[in-house]
């Protein structure tokens, strides 16, 4: 059962500096986030960094990061 402060995957990221900044941007924007490495993420290089929010969140959460024309023109 879905509840609405469970946290998610927003995304994946390749490296913790591009998730830094998009969690950076989502907390400016009021939304509490997060990044999650695995131990190895940094070793390997493999791994995604992820960038976790809470569901209910996660709509306006990718309703700011496709507003911030800066962001986008760094993907």
């Amino acid at each position: 059962m879905e509840k609405e402060n469970d946290i998610v995957v927003f995304g994946k990221y390749a490296n913790p500096v591009d998730a830094n900044i998009i969690k950076g941007v989502l907390e400016s924007n009021g939304i509490t986030a997060g990044v999650m490495e695995d131990d190895y993420s940094n070793v390997m290089l493999m791994s995604p960094v992820r960038v976790m929010v809470m569901r209910r969140d996660l709509e306006r959460a990718r309703e700011v990061l496709e507003s911030a024309p800066e962001v986008n023109d760094a993907q």
